[in-house]
């Protein structure tokens, strides 16, 4: 009877104890900034039809929340608008700990008004639409800026707010 008693007592403090420290040992969801800046990049494909190309560019970089990364950029981008060019582009950036993607519909690719070939500015808003390993279940979006100047490709810092 005594052994009975003891270990009702025993699984009793046992499972209020779990409930007590399941929030602080399960993984919980934080609102951090997220930058990056991609670049050491090269064009990897190119096709075009109508003034409207699919680009493909990869490279290397580092984010504040993966570390150094390796990443790729899919993108269609319409030269026959003006004075600026419309983009649509998807990157993943991979690190060690998982992959984020994020993915803008509305970028621009600007040449520049005082000089003809260069540099030429990018802008876009963009959004998570993924990730892996550590970031998954990420969430997200942001803005991000940069340039390029002929013959080089391009250089892009990316800056947001990611919960993760």
């Amino acid at each position: 009877m005594k052994t009975k008693i003891l270990r009702n007592t025993l699984l009793s403090v046992g499972a209020g104890l779990a409930a007590v420290l399941a929030p602080v040992t399960a993984r919980s969801s934080s609102l951090v900034a997220f930058d990056a800046q991609l670049n050491h990049s090269s064009l990897v494909s190119e096709s075009c039809n109508g003034g409207v190309c699919n680009l493909v560019f990869q490279g290397t970089g580092s984010s504040n929340i993966m570390g150094p990364v390796t990443w790729t950029a899919q993108g269609v981008q319409d030269f026959n608008t003006s004075p600026c060019f419309a983009a649509a582009v998807t990157i993943t950036l991979v690190g060690s700990t998982g992959s984020i993607t994020v993915s803008d519909s509305c970028g621009t690719v600007c040449p520049s008004p005082t000089h003809n070939g260069g540099p030429y500015t990018i802008e876009s808003v963009w959004n998570v639409t993924g990730g892996t390993g550590s970031f998954s279940g990420i969430t997200g979006s942001g803005t991000d800026q940069g340039t390029i100047t002929p013959p080089d490709a391009p250089v892009v810092h990316l800056s947001g707010v990611v919960v993760y």
